[in-house]
């Protein structure tokens, strides 16, 4: 999937992926005492008050990077089902139609192998596809595919020795905008709670980091 972004809009995009990492990164010591949190401190420093406008001399766009916290544990809670905590998510929308991509992420903090990690990481791969594991250390805030952590029986060592391991401004800057990871048309709506492109059933994801781009016609 090929999102057709002008260069210079997905040059802005990744600046605001690399800087709002950043940005959370330096504050880690607020957030640090709860994983839910940094999260939520992480999908702050990277949303966008109000969408911007974007133009190239030939075409504009608006675009606008959001942060939503859904609701807490329950029952039915989706790391259950579809072994996530969140979603970072793209939606285009301009003459070729609406496109949307969606990368689950587990948030986890680990130093050898973790039996549940295994669990959660092989449940995102058979219900979405793809997904990541991030990982939040007050010196980086790392991430890896969900698959890299099945391949490597979830041991914290494997991945790193095998270089899977990668900053996470940088692999959603890089591989997630430019669409070599995720899931076309998977996509969480926080208004009906449902998903697009799982067949999962209605469901909800605790916390979302939306992008959404409009052509201006």
């Amino acid at each position: 999937m090929d999102l057709l972004l002008p260069d210079g809009l997905k040059a802005l995009i990744r600046d605001r992926y690399l800087a709002g990492v950043s940005d959370a990164l330096a504050k880690y010591p607020f957030s640090a005492a709860d994983e839910d949190s940094l999260t939520g401190a992480l999908g702050n420093s990277i949303s966008m008050p109000q969408a911007v406008v974007f133009g190239d001399g030939q075409r504009r766009y608006s675009y606008q990077v959001s942060y939503r916290k859904i609701r807490g544990r329950g029952p039915r809670a989706p790391e259950k089902q579809l072994g996530a905590d969140g979603i970072f998510q793209i939606e285009v929308t301009d003459d070729h139609g609406r496109q949307t991509k969606g990368l689950p992420f587990h948030k986890k903090g680990w130093s050898s192998a973790d039996s549940n990690l295994l669990k959660q990481a092989s449940r995102m791969l058979e219900t979405a596809g793809d997904g990541i594991v991030i990982d939040y250390r007050p010196d980086r805030f790392s991430a890896c595919r969900a698959e890299d952590v099945v391949r490597n029986h979830a041991n914290r060592n494997l991945i790193e020795r095998t270089g899977k391991s990668r900053p996470l401004g940088q692999l959603l800057g890089d591989d997630f905008l430019d669409c070599r990871i995720g899931r076309a048309g998977l996509f969480f709506d926080p208004i009906t709670e449902t998903w697009e492109g799982v067949a999962i059933g209605p469901s909800t994801v605790e916390q979302i980091i939306t992008t959404r781009v409009s052509k201006i016609s």
